[in-house]
C-alpha cells in the first residue's frame, strides 16, 4: 500500500476515531430511553437488532473516515469492524426470514446489508488500489456512496414506511426528519474531510464538527428533564467527543500545512 505525504495523519486519524466513537454513543443513548424494555425474543425490541441498528451510523462514520484518511492500521481496523458488523445484519436477516418478520423490517435489514457492503468495498478500494491518489479519491467516493444510502434510509424512509400503516406521517414530522438527516450528513461530512489529507479540508470538517458539537449539547441540555439524567448525560457525553475531533483536525491541518511550506 503506496500512501500520500501526511504530516498531520496521526491527530487526524484521532479526530475520524473520536468522531465516531461520538457518534456510537448513540447505542447507550438508545438503551436509556426512558420505558425501553429489551428482551431477547422475536421482537422489535430484541438487544441485538437495537444495538447493531444503533451502531450503524458510527460504523459508517469510521468507515468514511477510514476511506479519506487512508491510513493502512485505521483501514484495516474499519474494516474488521464493518465486517463483522456486516455478518450480525446477516445473522438478523437470515433470523426475520426464516422467522416471517414484517416486510419493512427484512427491508431495514437488507437496506443495512447494502450499506455495510457499499462501505467494504470502499474501504478495500482504499487499501488495495495501487495508485495511492485514485484509491483514496474512489475509496472516498464508494464509501460516501454507502453512507447516503444509510442517511436517507435511516433519517427519512425509514420513519416515513413505518408511519404508511398508521396513515401516513403527522404534521411536522417531515421538517424533523429533515432536521435529523442534516445533521448526520454533517458528521459524514466532518469525517470525511477532517481524514482528506489537506489543509484546507481538515479545518472545514473542524468546523463542521464545531456545529454539531454545540448543537449537541444544546440539544443534550433539553433532553434532560424529558428522557432523564442518563439519557442527557449520554449526550452531553457525545457532543464532548465531537468537540474533541475539533482541534485534533486543527493540528492535523496546521501540520501539513507547515510540512507543505518546508518543502518549497
Amino acid at each position: 500500500m503506496h500512501t500520500l505525504p501526511d504530516a498531520g495523519r496521526r491527530p487526524a486519524a484521532l479526530g475520524v476515531l473520536l468522531l465516531a466513537a461520538a457518534v456510537w454513543t448513540s447505542v447507550p443513548m438508545r438503551l436509556l430511553v426512558p420505558g425501553n424494555e429489551l428482551d431477547l425474543g422475536f421482537t422489535v425490541d430484541n438487544a441485538v437488532l437495537v444495538i447493531e441498528n444503533a451502531a450503524m451510523a458510527g460504523t459508517v462514520v469510521l468507515g468514511v473516515g477510514a476511506a479519506a484518511l487512508r491510513a493502512r492500521r485505521v483501514l484495516v481496523g474499519a474494516l474488521a469492524v464493518a465486517g463483522l458488523h456486516l455478518l450480525l445484519q446477516l445473522g438478523t436477516a437470515g433470523v426475520q426470514l426464516v422467522n416471517g418478520a414484517r416486510p419493512e423490517l427484512v427491508l431495514g435489514t437488507l437496506v443495512a446489508i447494502l450499506v455495510l457492503t457499499v462501505l467494504l468495498v470502499g474501504m478495500l478500494i482504499a487499501l488495495f488500489v495501487r495508485k495511492p491518489a485514485t484509491a483514496r479519491r474512489t475509496g472516498l467516493a464508494v464509501a460516501l456512496a454507502g453512507a447516503l444510502i444509510h442517511t436517507l434510509w435511516t433519517n427519512v424512509l425509514l420513519p416515513v414506511v413505518a408511519a404508511l400503516p398508521y396513515g401516513g406521517p403527522p404534521p411536522g414530522m417531515v421538517g424533523s426528519l429533515v432536521v435529523a438527516m442534516a445533521l448526520n450528513l454533517l458528521v459524514v461530512a466532518a469525517a470525511a474531510l477532517c481524514g482528506w489529507a489537506a489543509p484546507i479540508t481538515r479545518r472545514i470538517g473542524a468546523l463542521l464538527a464545531a456545529v454539531v458539537g454545540v448543537l449537541g449539547i444544546a440539544a443534550a441540555a433539553e433532553t434532560l428533564d424529558a428522557f432523564g439524567a442518563g439519557y442527557g448525560t449520554a449526550q452531553f457525553v457525545q457532543a464532548l467527543l465531537t468537540l474533541g475531533a475539533v482541534p485534533l483536525a486543527v493540528i492535523a491541518g496546521r501540520r501539513q500545512a507547515a510540512a507543505r511550506q518546508a518543502e518549497h
